[in-house]
């Protein structure tokens, strides 16, 4: 599994929309996607179907994709995505959203979890227990379910609050600066952080930093630049 950070607003969710869409376009993978942030559906979907087209839905865009297009990305979308959205206020729990995925693995043949954010889950930890046994726990159990159903877990997790520097700038994120534990860090098998300078002339460059790779055959440390099309 994957934990992603970053600065909020620099991207987080824009590159791992990115990630799924290679991934799903290039090796036929299919989703669960759980993302109380990014809704309406049809606003997100609209945007992972951008990234499919490679060409804008809103309507005035110059070079904007045609209604056949949009019809075929549609149907695209439909077979590669599925939703998590809990109705049940215990669905919000871990347990109630990997349930859930659970069936997604069988029904739909999903390869891919999306959890975007983590502070969205609905935390309830035993009175007795702190804030890091909890965390830790909660990743042990997310492991297990990607390890058992063979799926990839990508994890979002906003960092602690962060200090801009003398220049005006925020740091780069590290695992260790998520909010509640080191465990993001120790549990996650890889470990990604987006940062863009934001309020400066290059802000449309994403910096993706590959901090932790628990495998060497799944890739390695170091940093792409990405400018946003």
């Amino acid at each position: 599994w994957t934990v992603v950070t970053g600065v909020p607003g620099h991207g987080k969710s824009n590159v791992l929309d990115h990630i799924m869409v290679n991934l799903a376009k290039y090796s036929g993978w299919r989703f669960g996607i759980f993302s109380p942030e990014n809704q309406p559906t049809s606003r997100h979907f609209a945007s992972i179907m951008e990234k499919y087209a490679g060409q804008p839905f809103d309507k005035g865009r110059p070079g904007r994709m045609t209604e056949d297009k949009k019809d075929e990305a549609k149907r695209w979308v439909k077979d590669h995505f599925s939703v998590i959205l809990p109705h049940e206020d215990d669905s919000w729990s871990l347990e109630g959203i990997l349930d859930l995925a659970k069936s997604l693995v069988y029904r739909k043949g999903i390869k891919g979890l999306v959890i975007d954010p983590w502070n969205e889950i609905d935390h309830n930890r035993e009175n007795n227990m702190s804030e890091t046994e909890y965390i830790s726990k909660a990743l042990t159990t997310m492991r297990n379910f990607a390890r058992i159903h063979q799926v990839h877990i990508w994890l979002v997790a906003h960092p602690a609050k962060l200090y801009k520097d003398k220049d005006g700038k925020y740091p780069v994120p590290t695992p260790y600066d998520i909010a509640g534990s080191a465990h993001f860090r120790n549990k996650a098998d890889n470990a990604i952080t987006v940062w863009r300078n934001a309020g400066r002339p290059d802000q449309t460059v994403a910096d993706v930093h590959v901090q932790k790779i628990r495998y060497k055959e799944v890739g390695k440390l170091g940093r792409a630049s990405l400018r946003f099309d």
